[in-house]
């Protein structure tokens, strides 16, 4: 049995380097980074630009 277990696992290891070997290591995937300018300027929002929203109160009974 411990036969086995040894072939067994030196078939795998086998295996493994043979595979290494004729298709190359596995590469590592791609950093995730963002390349090249954004489509869309940034939006530049000053005080002049910027207004405060106006509210009027409903009365809830008139609703019905």
């Amino acid at each position: 049995m411990t036969r086995l277990l040894f072939w067994a696992a030196m078939l795998y290891l086998a295996y493994r380097v043979i595979k290494v070997l004729v298709f190359g290591a596995p590469s590592k995937p791609p950093a995730n980074q963002v390349q090249g300018k954004p489509k869309n300027r940034p939006l530049d929002l000053s005080q002049m630009h910027v207004e405060d929203a106006k509210f009027e109160e409903i009365n809830e009974k008139t609703k019905e």
